[in-house]
């Protein structure tokens, strides 16, 4: 698979794609990325080496795309405190399967705005969005994708507040389909809002009218699993809820598993100089109790590829999205599957 990075200005997107397989000696083999690369280069160095993940992938960076798309289209939309990067293992899976998927980098809520106490509210993790589409449409016209990708098939995803913020691009007629992992609510609500104030939001808000699937954790501690079934019912059909098992607010990126590995985060607690709060949401859902972080992948990996697949009219029934066909591939890791239509 390729990967390669846009230029947006005062921020980057990571670009995951087929790559062609006859040319990857263009390109630069790429096995795997720190976790330390959210921060600036500046401030990597004082970061403590317990914080600090090294992430396998397989790729090539900057190898020319592949000649057989033109390919359907991925944005996603990475959560608080989060970086595109981490989303790099799902998003090549995703391009293996002939899609092409970019992550921008939400820089006022990323992790290093986060660690520097640097944070922004706002929506302009909604307009990075658009500016990526915008910039994939400009590459497709006469850039490195020339006529590689197909901008009628356009998916939106995002993790936490990137579902939020996934969610609200939904509304964009380009986009076909929207997936939120763990989401919050994509609504415009002030900060300290109330269960009774997101009720009455979801009452005043007509909901996005295209497909949608809420991939959700039975015990995810940062979004609890009551808020996402709040958004699913108020979500138009056909939609889908998947709740994996044992599953927290973390089991979708990357660097859970090396997390896990490692014994968690909240050890660190007063011994490093990171807030609680980012120790907590950084190994929510990535210890020994919870769901294999390699079956989470895999799941949330068929889920969102079977999603696209199905909404694109690639595949010509959702077979592999019937929950006979996941508990049979995934015993025991669907807590709760609703289909309705």
């Amino acid at each position: 698979m390729g990967i390669t990075t846009f230029d947006l200005g005062d921020r980057i997107a990571y670009i995951f794609y087929p790559a062609d397989p006859a040319r990857l000696n263009e390109g630069t083999k790429v096995t795997s990325y720190s976790s330390g690369d959210a921060f600036p280069p500046a401030l990597r160095a004082a970061i403590p080496k317990e914080l600090v993940q090294e992430v396998p992938i397989n790729a090539t960076k900057d190898a020319p795309v592949a000649t057989d798309g033109p390919f359907p289209v991925l944005i996603h939309s990475h959560g608080f405190g989060g970086y595109p990067q981490y989303a790099s293992q799902h998003l090549i899976q995703v391009a293996s399967w002939g899609f092409v998927a970019a992550a921008p980098d939400h820089i006022e809520r990323d992790l290093a705005a986060n660690s520097l106490g640097k944070v922004v509210r706002g929506e302009q993790d909604v307009e990075d969005l658009r500016n990526v589409l915008k910039r994939l449409e400009k590459e497709n016209s006469s850039g490195i994708f020339k006529g590689a990708l197909n901008l009628d098939q356009v998916g939106a995803e995002g993790h936490s507040a990137g579902g939020g913020a996934a969610g609200k691009f939904a509304y964009d007629p380009a986009v076909k389909t929207f997936i939120g992992q763990a989401p919050v609510p994509p609504l415009s609500l002030a900060s300290g809002a109330t269960a009774a104030d997101r009720s009455a939001a979801y009452a005043a808000t007509p909901p996005p009218n295209k497909p949608t699937m809420i991939i959700a954790g039975e015990v995810d501690l940062t979004i609890p699993l009551a808020g996402v079934k709040q958004e699913f019912e108020w979500l138009a059909p056909p939609k889908r809820l998947a709740v994996l098992a044992k599953a927290g607010h973390n089991a979708f990126t990357d660097i859970c598993e090396p997390i896990r590995a490692q014994g968690g985060l909240m050890q660190y607690s007063g011994k490093l100089p990171a807030p609680d709060n980012l120790l907590k949401l950084g190994e929510d859902g990535c210890t020994n109790d919870n769901l294999d972080t390699a079956t989470g992948y895999a799941i949330i990996n068929q889920l969102t590829i079977a999603q696209l697949r199905f909404v694109f009219g690639i595949d010509k029934t959702d077979a592999s999205l019937s929950a006979d066909y996941l508990n049979s591939m995934y015993p025991g890791v669907l807590a709760e599957y609703t289909y309705v239509s």
